[in-house]
This record gives structure tokens, C-alpha cells and sequence, in this order.
């Protein structure tokens, strides 16, 4: 069975040790259901581009 990365955290016994201490499984399940799937993986391809984007100019200016 495939699960989300959210599934799989759910399911690990003593979640909270895995997350930041101001944060909560409850934080995350309500953050999920914000949105729709497809907004999601749209925010985290942005996301994506964005970080790869860092990379690209870190590398460019320390050549």
C-alpha cells in the first residue's frame, strides 16, 4: 500500500518525537485538509523551483 508522507508519519508509534516542538500531528492533519491534493503538489513543485533555483545561483557565484 502506498501512503502519503502524512499516513506514514501518523503511523509511526510516538509521532510527536519527529516533529518540531510547537508543532502537533493535529497541525498537520488540519494544514492537509486545507487544501486539495492538486493544490498541494502545485505549492510543492513551487517550492521545489524555488529551492533548486538557490541552488543554481549559489553555484554560478562561487565559480
Amino acid at each position: 500500500m502506498v501512503q502519503t508522507p502524512l499516513a506514514k508519519l501518523e503511523s509511526l508509534e510516538g509521532v510527536g518525537k519527529f516533529l518540531r516542538s510547537e508543532l502537533t500531528i493535529e497541525q498537520l492533519q488540519l494544514q492537509a485538509k486545507a487544501q486539495s491534493d492538486f493544490n498541494a503538489a502545485n505549492a510543492m513543485n513551487v517550492a521545489r523551483l524555488k529551492l533548486f533555483d538557490l541552488f543554481k545561483r549559489r553555484s554560478k557565484s562561487v565559480a
